[in-house]
């Protein structure tokens, strides 16, 4: 598992992009830094989930709702 980018939204949660034996994934944290939901990526370019992260960070898209 290896960390390649990290979003932060004005909340203090956050979204880090992981490479993970051959597919990306997304771990979403609340304010806490407790881990809430992990989304696993195994049909997309990294491009495209660095863009889901950012595009949660910036409050452009809700989903997923950090609730924990």
């Amino acid at each position: 598992m290896q960390l390649l980018s990290e979003y932060f939204r004005k909340d203090g949660a956050s979204a880090e992009v992981l490479a993970i034996d051959g597919f990306y994934a997304i771990m979403y944290y609340n304010n806490e830094d407790m881990l809430c939901e992990v989304v696993e990526f195994k049909n997309n370019t990294l491009l495209q989930v660095e863009e889901t992260a950012e595009d949660w960070a910036l409050e452009v898209t809700k989903e997923p709702i950090v609730l924990c």
